[in-house]
């Protein structure tokens, strides 16, 4: 009996033996690598956007639940302790039950924090919900790690490279 050999799978992007993509195609949505890519980016943002949304709000808050400079204080802090702890815990979470689960299983928690925001009523629940809303962050981890399970190492740094020259190079075209 022959050795079966491994099964090509379709893609329609090329792969490597690894089945990472070789090649990025930022306008595609197409299965499994750029919808991947796609949906990694939205719920990083999403969570982002989550976590950072509050601070610029800080006068409105603070006036709103006389929140002493202590309060504010702690809030940051808390956040910031919350955003250590889930991403310390995330990568062995990846491991465990891949990331796309992770970063699903993160969103669908922190949702529920997220419109708690609006029914902060006390300091204490303040500097609870900033901390709580610290633990969006650990996305970050789950993203870069289903990026880098994806998409072939050399072409993962050269998209990690090209958000900070991209729209200089824009303006250059554009000018």
């Amino acid at each position: 009996m022959e050795p079966s050999s491994p099964r090509k799978l379709p893609f329609s992007l090329p792969v490597d033996s690894d089945n990472k993509a070789t090649e990025f195609h930022p306008l595609s949505f197409s299965p499994p690598h750029m919808r991947a890519f796609h949906l990694a980016w939205l719920s990083l943002f999403s969570c982002f956007f989550s976590t950072f949304s509050i601070p610029p709000l800080i006068p409105i808050i603070r006036d709103d639940l006389n929140l002493s400079a202590t309060d504010v204080a702690t809030a940051g802090t808390a956040a910031f302790v919350g955003s250590i702890f889930s991403r310390l815990a995330m990568g062995p979470i990846c491991d465990l039950v891949g990331p796309r689960v992770a970063t699903a299983t993160l969103s669908f928690l922190t949702v529920p924090v997220v419109l708690a925001t609006g029914l902060i009523s006390s300091p204490s629940s303040f500097i609870l919900i900033r901390f709580l809303l610290g633990f969006c962050l650990a996305n970050f981890v789950a993203s870069q790690f289903w990026m880098s399970s994806i998409f072939l190492a050399l072409l993962l740094a050269l998209l990690m490279e090209s958000p900070p020259v991209g729209p200089t190079w824009v303006r250059g075209w554009l000018s």
